[in-house]
């Protein structure tokens, strides 16, 4: 089923998407769609591809730095970090 969104864009937008559109030969509507649908498929890419990195880290199957080149450095300081935190957390229940 699906559901009618609106939304609102400036004039200088829609006359883009109007050449947009017409470029590629379909409706501001259906490339709006399209764009939408392949940035959410994209989004679940990289969730897929983060969880795949974060568990190869802590396995130790990757080093730090093989992270850094598949996710950015900044969402590989990240998962050092929890990465890290979950280690410790694991090394302190099995001597208290």
């Amino acid at each position: 089923m699906e559901k009618i969104v609106e939304i609102g864009l400036r004039e200088s937008l829609l006359r883009e998407l109007d050449n947009i559109a017409l470029r590629y030969g379909v409706t501001k509507e259906k490339w709006i769609k399209e764009t939408i649908i392949k940035a959410l498929r994209s989004e679940k890419a990289r969730d897929k591809i983060m969880k795949i990195v974060s568990e190869e880290y802590m396995e130790g199957k990757i080093e730090f730095e093989d992270m850094i080149e598949l996710v950015g450095i900044e969402n590989a300081k990240k998962i050092r970090a929890v990465v890290e935190g979950v280690k410790r957390s694991i090394r302190e229940a099995s001597h208290a």
